[in-house]
């Protein structure tokens, strides 16, 4: 690969899912690749050395590094060692979430906070330690790995649909205010494929309130796994896209990119058009047209 086109990019979230599966594919394709896990020594060992077996074995530019999106100071750390090594950083995936599923009067505010810590403020931490970087270059991306929950709410997924959506909302104000500095933020909105993402689960801790909910969450659970079961989605789907974003040429990526099967892909992406052009249509209204990204005066 060219020097023009190889990135160097940091993804959190590495050691399984669609954060493993875009590490390995990025350094496949040539790019220098830092995967970002917590507790490299304790929890995640096994996996650190899988990737850096991986990358002797098939030399590649992949690089483990020690990052907890829930620590500012380790996210901190993070950039900063990228960026010392490899002189320069172009993407930023923030990958690294979490799900509480359950019914919402089952959680408390402090589970709460702590799906909003992994899957907001995490992606906020990591961004706060690379933006100064990327604006003083004056290019690079941040990709956000969302879901479709963050458009559309299912029951039983209430806590992880408004981390999601707070996401989202966070990548469409960086997406704006970004811009003039010639640095992007885009988000891959992705429906559940599997991963290890439900084996890591955290269920309500109040068991009374959890339990006259169960016969229903139980059905709902149940009904859910079939259809996954029937028609498995490939988690490659995701982290293609998420290559794709890297390679795309600068100002040329799209803010929302829908990684979904056929019938959700079309109904998510209406409703995506549809809130785009609310957004002009209302930003026109308050006066500040200006400042989205895009316009001609911006």
């Amino acid at each position: 690969m060219s020097e023009d086109i190889r990135r160097v990019v940091l993804v959190t979230g590495a050691s399984s899912g669609f954060g493993r599966l875009t590490v390995e594919a990025l350094a496949r394709r040539g790019h220098q690749v830092y995967a970002a896990l917590r507790d490299t020594p304790g929890r995640n060992a096994k996996a650190a050395a899988e990737l850096a077996a991986l990358a002797s074995a098939e030399q590649l530019d992949l690089h483990v590094v020690e990052l907890d999106v829930t620590d500012q100071d380790s996210a901190d750390h993070a950039i900063d060692s990228v960026t010392s090594a490899a002189g320069r950083l172009d993407a930023v995936v923030n990958n690294a979430g979490g799900i509480f599923p359950g019914p919402v009067e089952a959680f408390t505010a402090e589970e709460a906070q702590r799906q909003f810590d992994v899957n907001v403020f995490g992606a906020l931490r990591v961004a706060r330690a690379a933006l100064p970087r990327l604006r003083e270059q004056g290019h690079g991306v941040l990709i956000q790995v969302g879901s479709i929950s963050s458009r559309i709410t299912i029951p039983y997924s209430g806590l992880y649909a408004a981390s999601k959506a707070a996401l989202g909302s966070l990548t469409e104000a960086w997406h704006h205010e970004l811009a003039p500095f010639g640095v992007e933020a885009v988000i891959v909105d992705a429906a559940p494929y599997p991963t290890n993402i439900g084996t890591n689960a955290v269920l309500p801790a109040d068991s009374a309130r959890f339990g006259a909910y169960g016969e229903g969450f139980g059905r709902f659970v149940a009904e859910l796994t079939e259809r996954q079961t029937q028609t498995p989605g490939d988690p490659t789907a995701v982290s293609d896209a998420i290559v794709a974003l890297v390679e795309t040429p600068d100002g040329e990526r799209p803010l929302r990119t829908v990684v979904a099967p056929a019938a959700q892909l079309d109904a998510v992406q209406a409703l995506n058009t549809q809130a785009a052009e609310t957004a002009r249509a209302v930003s026109a209204d308050m006066g500040v047209s200006a400042f989205l990204a895009g316009h001609p005066a911006s």
